[in-house]
């Protein structure tokens, strides 16, 4: 949830952060009324609180599609060892995937284009369309997302923040195969990740793969934090490239700038971006200093941790 103070009202905006669509169960639970219990054995036992069967209503599917899904499944819990293998280099030699791309690269921009259009074409007929308008997976294992030129910003610090993962950590993310532009958009090309996403089966977890899913998360987040900052860079707070940051966090606080845009930053120390921060509304509230700077996910929620067989799969977006 966020508010933007526009004058003197506020606007507020709630934004999913991915899982399943919000059911509207509490709508179709029909209206109880105590007549409906009553007392028929002289047992004396005390009728069956409604407020309860109601809240029980809310969680009967789940649970039974919980217990079904996992006598389905049959499956003897993996070890906590290393996180799967979800990347090109699963199938290949990383020096011969980079060898790939490298010369693929060198392939005139508007050819590279009109193939991924073309490409973007059959998949949209073979896969079709995904959670996502700006993104659409591809065969031989791809997805491509397109943006237009105002959003070059954003697939150009993906492409960077994907390359600075994968050259630092173990971490299951796509592999960056491409960024190309022309004069209406960019199109970002993308190895694709194995899994489905955590909020479509959060609620088919058993305690051990709640578990573990928790430890996997635990070591992406640690390895994503320690990864070194450029000692060249002047910006403390920058995106991944050492650019202007995008966050819905930032842009809901302040007033919109043409001349900006959405990118905020970048910030040379965390002063200047505390300073940023403060709202109109209230002048004399502002955050402390002294925090420590790390890289990190700024929208790690259920519908970009993808899972597959109770362990983590991938982290994406």
């Amino acid at each position: 949830m966020h508010t933007k103070h526009i004058g003197l009202s506020y606007y507020v905006a709630a934004l999913r952060i991915g899982g399943p669509p919000w059911p509207s169960i509490h709508d179709k639970t029909p209206e109880l009324r105590k007549s409906y219990f009553t007392d028929h054995s002289a047992s004396g036992m005390v009728t069956p609180d409604i407020s309860s069967l109601q809240l029980l209503s809310r969680f009967a599917n789940p649970f039974r599609w919980s217990c079904v899904a996992r006598e389905i499944a049959g499956k003897k819990l993996q070890p906590a060892t290393k996180l799967p293998h979800t990347s090109l280099q699963h199938f290949f030699p990383k020096r011969f995937v980079n060898t790939l791309i490298s010369t693929w690269r060198l392939t005139p921009a508007s050819l590279r284009i009109l193939i991924y259009r073309c490409l973007g074409f059959i998949g949209a007929k073979v896969y079709g369309s995904s959670c996502s308008l700006k993104v659409q997976q591809l065969p031989f294992g791809m997805y491509l997302k397109t943006a237009g030129l105002t959003w070059h910003e954003g697939l150009a610090n993906e492409y960077g923040a994907l390359r600075l993962i994968r050259q630092h950590t173990h971490m299951p993310v796509p592999c960056p195969i491409d960024l190309v532009s022309d004069s209406d958009k960019s199109y970002l090309l993308t190895s694709r990740v194995s899994g489905v996403r955590l909020g479509s089966c959060i609620d088919t977890l058993s305690e051990d793969e709640e578990r573990l899913l928790v430890y996997d998360l635990q070591r992406c987040i640690e390895q994503l934090r320690a990864i070194p900052k450029d000692a060249l860079s002047k910006y403390a707070i920058s995106n991944a490239v050492d650019e202007a940051c995008y966050d819905h966090r930032v842009n809901m606080c302040l007033d919109y700038d043409e001349d900006r845009g959405d990118f905020v930053g970048p910030f040379v120390n965390e002063e200047q971006f505390n300073k940023t921060l403060q709202t109109p509304a209230l002048p004399d509230v502002f955050h402390c200093s002294g925090h420590k700077i790390v890289f990190t996910h700024s929208d790690l929620n259920m519908r970009n941790v993808l899972v597959r067989n109770g362990r983590l799969s991938g982290i994406v977006d």
